[in-house]
């Protein structure tokens, strides 16, 4: 949960509905949504918080303090009693206001009860106005119930009916959602075409390393093999990449260049798994010796 997400929310889902605010206050919301915007939740907590006491019915207003509530790293807990409540008394104001009950469904699904967080979010897409982005959170949670196909129905039918927002932290989440939902359903063409257009943006470990599942998976070891020696190249001190670049060189049954990796990734950072792994290898080359020390020294760790 990012603030410019919420900020995209509130252009692209909100608008259409009538606001009863004066001008003062309209403008003191517009404040309060670019200080959430840029992470000072606790200011935007005060302003909201006055503007809920002016407005104590207006749906727009206890949304976005709600999701504030939500965000606030410094009062987790209690704020996120407090946003379920004031994102429930919403539906309860306005039950045509799709994004209450998008907001509400993403509370459940951040307590894992994704089955309630599936019904609010298709409460959000049956309303009069409703919120399309009740079509992304309701894919995540048919994700996190195993219900891959129909999460990437959503996410698909999203991609094609929201008004996309410009390269970003919130754009990049929408990506990384899509392309996890297509390696779920082992469409890794479409995953590998979504990374690699992310990897043009910014080069990153973990883009790079979904893009080497994604490449495994269409069983493209050597290509794959080719991007974690980039990575390492790039990155001499990435154990992780060392760790990854051993694992597909022991899927490809070549176990002494394995063993480098992983001596290399211990070094780095020595590790429980990086050891007991080596040890595995140590034991398929009848290094039975080295196999138990390996596992020894993960015992003393």
């Amino acid at each position: 949960m990012i603030a410019v997400f919420y900020v995209c929310v509130i252009l692209l889902f909100a608008a259409p509905q009538a606001c009863a605010l004066d001008g003062y206050d309209q403008r003191r919301l517009s404040d309060a949504l670019r200080l959430s915007d840029r992470g000072n939740f606790p200011q935007a907590i005060k302003i909201l918080s006055a503007l809920a006491e002016r407005n104590p019915r207006d749906v727009d207003v206890l949304t976005t303090l709600g999701n504030c509530y939500m965000n606030d790293a410094a009062d987790l807990t209690t704020g996120f009693r407090k946003a379920e409540v004031l994102f429930r008394k919403s539906t309860q104001i306005d039950p045509e206001f799709g994004h209450a009950f998008k907001k509400l469904g993403e509370c459940y699904c951040l307590r894992g009860d994704y089955e309630n967080g599936l019904k609010m979010c298709t409460r959000a897409l049956q309303v009069k106005r409703p919120d399309l982005d009740g079509l992304r959170e309701r894919a995540s949670a048919y994700s996190n119930l195993h219900r891959d196909k129909e999460a990437l129905q959503d996410m698909e039918l999203y991609m094609r009916k929201a008004k996309m927002p410009a390269p970003g932290r919130y754009r990049d989440k929408i990506d990384l959602q899509m392309a996890g939902i297509y390696e779920n359903v082992h469409e890794y063409e479409k995953a590998l075409v979504i990374y690699r257009k992310m990897l043009k943006n910014r080069y990153e470990d973990s883009l790079v390393l979904r893009e080497v599942a994604c490449l495994r998976g269409m069983n493209k070891p050597h290509e794959a093999l080719e991007v974690l020696d980039a990575l390492i190249s790039h990155n001499k001190a990435d154990d992780i990449g060392y760790l990854n670049r051993a694992r597909l060189y022991e899927s490809m049954g070549k176990h002494a260049q394995a063993i480098r990796d992983y001596s290399a990734a211990i070094d780095l950072s020595p590790s429980t798994t990086y050891l007991k792994e080596r040890a595995q290898v140590y034991e398929k080359i009848g290094r039975k010796d080295l196999a138990d020390r390996d596992r020894k020294e993960a015992e003393r760790m």
